[in-house]
């Protein structure tokens, strides 16, 4: 047992300095790094690599917005088959068939008219259904003089009138709702990390998923909701879904976050300032509906690296899955090939450049 547990541990620090000696030699291998020399990682003494046991954790919603803006069409006066809606201090733009898309990607969705049932003869034509023509201002025949001769013109439209572009030719508009629908992810994010590697860069770091907890919102309940419920109903009915996914937190958590009050936290934050539709909706105008929320820990791998070269002691950062490195103070500098290259290239240059102006 004892073998086998310090074996585990040998292998492990391996894998570790493995990691962090990769990450070091493509950092130091970029060209743009003229003084550090190249393959670092392999020249250095690493002297100590300490895990910074990082946490980042992700609160967010997915939520579904539509916006709708009375506007008008033309109107055959035949009847109307789209969606109509009787009363204009009732119902709900969610009331309408939805497709609710799958994942966590922004993305727009179903656009469509909503009939108010109001007709009325178009402006621009009086409902007389055409008007003068715009080729030719109404006069059908002109003549026109090109130097010493005498051009005439015959208008196509024959009586100096055309349909009218805005009822199409049909006299009649209907009032309508034109609604736009669009989905976005609102994500709040929290850390569990008490080094000196930038925030920004940590939460925007890849890392193992230790905790994933995905729930879909009962949209018919919401939606409900939304239509006749109020304020304080819908409070209570969010309650119980911030309760249960503390509760799964709780559970699911234990022993891998030093502290799960961050966590908590960061939910009920979330909760706290996510809005209430029904308080917040403007009816038949600007309504949003929440549609799945997602609740993530990820471990990210963070490692304090203080190394040695040429006698002396320097340190940086390797983080995230795939081996970037911060680096907070002075690195090593020396005269590299990188550096040599780019001195020949400038002379190149330069040289063309001369030798170009003198011919």
């Amino acid at each position: 047992m004892t073998t086998s547990t310090s074996d585990g541990s040998a292998s492990a620090n391996q894998v570790s300095n493995s990691h962090v000696t990769d990450a070091m030699n493509r950092w130091s291998g970029s060209f743009w790094r003229l003084t550090v020399p190249s393959g670092l990682g392999a020249k250095c003494a690493v002297k100590r690599c300490a895990d910074e046991g990082a946490k980042v954790l992700a609160m967010g919603v997915y939520m579904a917005s539509r916006t709708g803006e009375v506007d008008a069409i033309p109107y055959d006066g035949s009847t109307y088959e789209g969606h109509t809606i009787a009363d204009e201090s009732k119902g709900t733009l969610w009331k309408y068939e939805t497709a609710f898309p799958l994942g966590f990607e922004p993305k727009e969705g179903e656009k469509f008219l909503i009939s108010l049932g109001h007709c009325f003869k178009c402006k621009a034509c009086r409902g007389q259904k055409r008007v003068q023509c715009s080729a030719c201002d109404g006069k059908v025949r002109w003549n026109e003089t090109q130097g010493d001769k005498v051009v005439s013109y015959t208008c196509n439209c024959g009586d100096g009138k055309m349909d009218c572009h805005t009822c199409t030719g049909y006299g009649e508009m209907l009032t309508v709702i034109r609604v736009v629908t669009t989905y976005a992810f609102d994500e709040k994010k929290a850390k569990e990390y008490a080094g000196r590697l930038p925030e920004a860069l940590l939460m925007g770091a890849a890392g193992n998923n230790i905790y994933r907890h995905v729930a879909e919102f009962d949209n018919e309940v919401i939606t409900e909701a939304i239509d006749g419920f109020d304020a304080d109903e819908y409070t209570h009915l969010m309650t119980e879904v911030h309760s249960q996914l503390k509760a799964d937190v709780s559970v699911r958590t234990a022993g891998q976050m030093v502290d799960p009050q961050i966590l908590h936290g960061l939910i009920d934050g979330y909760f706290r300032d996510l809005p209430n539709p029904v308080a917040a909706n403007k009816r038949l105008k600007h309504e949003i509906l929440p549609v799945r929320l997602r609740c993530e820990v990820t471990d990210v791998p963070v490692k304090a690296v203080t190394y040695e070269y040429k006698g002396r002691e320097y340190a940086l950062h390797v983080y995230g899955d795939d081996g970037n490195v911060w680096v907070e103070k002075d690195q090593p500098k020396e005269f590299t090939w990188k550096a040599a290259l780019l001195l020949v290239l400038i002379f190149i240059v330069g040289l063309t450049v001369f030798l170009t102006m003198r011919h």
